[in-house]
C-alpha cells in the first residue's frame, strides 16, 4: 500500500513539475511584435543613394521608415529594460549609388545596451557586423504583456556608431562626414506589440505525464472504495 502511494505521488509530482517547465520554457515574449525604424537622417544624409526594403521588411520612401517584424523577443519584465529582438537574418534595407550597393541586414536591437546592431555588406561582402546605431533616450510607454499584446518603447535619437559610419560612407565617398557621425541623428526606432500571444499547446509529453497522474489517482480511489 505504501509503495502504491509513493508511486502515486511521484506520478502526480511528474506531471507537475512538466507542466512548470513547459511554463519556463514558454518564458520568451510571443506576442506579434513589429519594429519601425525611421531613417529620415540617414537619408537627407546620403542623398544620392536610392533606399529598397530586403527580405520581409518595407520601406516607405515619403516617411522614410523600415519596417519589419521581430520573430525573437525576450525580455525579464513588463518594463523591457532587458528587451532584446531580432528580426529575421535576411531583412533589412538596401542602399545604391553609383556603383556601390550596400545591404544592412541582421538587426538586432538590446535595450539593456540602447543599440540596434546589424550586418553590413558592400557589393555583396560583408564589410562590418556589430552595434550600427545608439538610442540617446529610450522610454516604454506601455507595458509589454503577452496575453494582453500590450507594449510599446521607443528609442529616440539615433546616431551612427563610428565604427559602423566608416565602412557605410566610405561606400559612398562621404568620408568626411565620418568625425561628425555624433552629431547626426538618423532617426528612432518603435518596438510596438501588435496583439496578444497564441496560447501554446502543451507538449505531447505534458499530456502524457498529466494522464499518469490522472490514472494513478482513479486508482487509489478504487482502492479506498474497495477497502
Amino acid at each position: 500500500m505504501q509503495a502504491r502511494s509513493a508511486i502515486l505521488k511521484s506520478t502526480v509530482l511528474a506531471a507537475l513539475l512538466a507542466t512548470s517547465l513547459s511554463a519556463a520554457q514558454a518564458a520568451a515574449f510571443t506576442a506579434p511584435t513589429s519594429a519601425v525604424l525611421s531613417l529620415g537622417g540617414l537619408t537627407g544624409l546620403l542623398t544620392t543613394a536610392t533606399f529598397e526594403s530586403l527580405g520581409g521588411a518595407s520601406f516607405d520612401a515619403g516617411t522614410s521608415t523600415l519596417t519589419s517584424a521581430f520573430t525573437s523577443v525576450s525580455l525579464s519584465s513588463g518594463a523591457a529594460t532587458d528587451l532584446i529582438g531580432s528580426a529575421n537574418a535576411s531583412d533589412g534595407i538596401r542602399l545604391i549609388s553609383g556603383a556601390s550597393i550596400v545591404d544592412i541586414t541582421g538587426l538586432s536591437y538590446s535595450n539593456a545596451t540602447k543599440t540596434l546592431s546589424a550586418v553590413v555588406s558592400i557589393n555583396g561582402t560583408q564589410a562590418y557586423s556589430g552595434a550600427f546605431l545608439k538610442a540617446g533616450t529610450t522610454s516604454v510607454s506601455e507595458t509589454f504583456n503577452a496575453t494582453l499584446g500590450t507594449g510599446l518603447l521607443n528609442a529616440d535619437a539615433l546616431k551612427l556608431t563610428s565604427a559602423a559610419a566608416t565602412p557605410l560612407l566610405t561606400a559612398f565617398n562621404a568620408t568626411s562626414y565620418i568625425p561628425l557621425v555624433g552629431l547626426f541623428e538618423i532617426g528612432s526606432l518603435q518596438v510596438d506589440v501588435l496583439s496578444p500571444a497564441v496560447t501554446a499547446v502543451p507538449e505531447p509529453s505534458t499530456y502524457a505525464l498529466m494522464g499518469l497522474g490522472l490514472v494513478g489517482i482513479g486508482f487509489a480511489a478504487r482502492r479506498r472504495r474497495a477497502a
